[in-house]
C-alpha cells in the first residue's frame, strides 16, 4: 500500500481517540475512511512504536483519555467559538485535563485559538479624549486588558461581545487599593445614589488613604454619574481630596477594572461548573 494521505486535524486525533480506546488498526481504518499506512503513522507519531504483539490493535498502559464521541463533541463544540479550554472541559465533563483538550484543538485545521474583540460604544469624542489622557499618563501595555479567549472555527467570521464599563449582577461591591495595600470590599445594597456614595467615600476611602497617604494622594474614581455628580463633587472638594480627570467610556484606563477583570476571569472556572440556585 501506498504512503497514504495526510490525514486533517480531526481525522488525527479521531485516529488517537479510537486506538486509546482498543480498536484495531483495521477497524479505525474502516470507521475514518482513512488508509492502513496513514493510521499506523499518525499512532507511532503521537504514541510511539507499537509492541511486538501482532496487528490485533491490543495495547496495554494509560486508560484512553478521550472516546471517539468526546472527541467529536468537544471539536464541534468549541467551534461554537466563545470558550476556552477551561471552561469547555467544565461544560462537557471531560476528563482530560486542559492542556490534552488544547493539544487535540490545536490539531484541528478550521480551529484558532484567538482573543474575542472588546468593543464599547465610543463616539469620535470619546476616542479624542481617550487618546489625549493615554498621552498624558503612563500605561503599562502588557497589563490585563480582557480575559475572553475562545476556539474559533475560521470557517465562521470572528465574534465580539460588548462591555458594560460598571458591569452589573446580582451583587455589588466597591474596592480600592494604592501602593501601600487594598480597602475593605464593600458590599452595596439597592441602586446607589449620590449619598450613597458619599457615605461609602467617608466610611471607607477616606480611612483608608489618610492612614497610608495622610493628605498626599489622588483619587481615581469612576466616571459614574454619582460619582461625577454636583453633590459628591462638593464634598470631595470640601474634603480637599484631589481627583482624577480621565475620560468616558474608558474603564481600561481605570488599574481597579483591572482587578475587576483578573476576578472575574478567576470566577468563570467556578460559574460554569456550579449550579446557580433559583431560590
Amino acid at each position: 500500500m501506498g504512503r497514504g494521505k495526510t490525514l486533517t486535524g480531526q481525522e488525527y486525533w479521531l485516529v488517537i481517540g479510537l486506538h486509546d480506546g482498543s480498536v484495531s488498526l483495521h477497524e479505525i481504518a474502516r470507521k475514518t475512511g482513512c488508509s492502513r499506512t496513514s493510521v499506523r503513522r499518525a499512532i507511532k507519531t503521537e504514541r510511539g512504536p507499537a509492541p511486538d504483539s501482532g496487528d490485533s490493535g491490543t495495547r496495554a498502559g494509560r486508560q484512553p483519555v478521550l472516546t471517539e464521541r468526546e472527541v467529536r463533541l468537544l471539536i464541534r463544540t468549541a467551534a461554537a467559538g466563545d470558550q476556552f479550554a477551561a471552561e469547555l472541559k467544565a461544560k462537557l465533563g471531560l476528563k482530560a485535563s486542559v492542556r490534552t483538550i488544547q493539544r487535540v484543538l490545536q490539531r484541528v485545521d478550521h480551529l484558532v485559538y484567538t482573543k474575542m474583540d472588546r468593543t464599547l460604544p465610543l463616539t469620535a469624542a470619546h476616542k479624542a479624549a481617550r487618546m489625549k489622557w493615554a498621552e498624558v499618563h503612563i500605561l503599562n501595555p502588557d497589563g490585563p486588558d480582557g480575559f475572553k479567549f475562545y476556539w474559533r472555527d475560521m470557517r465562521r467570521p470572528p465574534q465580539s461581545y460588548l462591555q458594560r464599563q460598571n458591569g452589573g449582577g446580582s451583587v455589588m461591591v466597591w474596592g480600592a487599593f494604592s501602593a501601600e495595600g487594598k480597602s475593605k470590599l464593600v458590599f452595596l445594597k439597592g441602586r446607589q445614589n449620590s449619598g450613597d456614595y458619599i457615605y461609602t467615600i467617608s466610611e471607607y476611602i477616606l480611612p483608608f488613604a489618610h492612614s497610608n497617604h495622610g493628605t498626599a494622594f489622588v483619587f481615581q474614581q469612576d466616571n459614574a454619574s454619582i460619582h461625577a455628580s454636583r453633590e459628591t463633587m462638593h464634598f470631595l472638594k470640601e474634603m480637599e481630596v484631589e481627583t482624577m480627570v480621565w475620560p468616558a467610556r474608558s474603564p481600561d484606563c481605570n488599574p481597579i477594572e483591572n482587578v475587576w477583570s483578573v476576578m472575574a476571569a478567576r470566577g468563570t472556572i467556578t460559574a460554569a461548573s456550579t449550579p446557580r440556585r433559583t431560590n
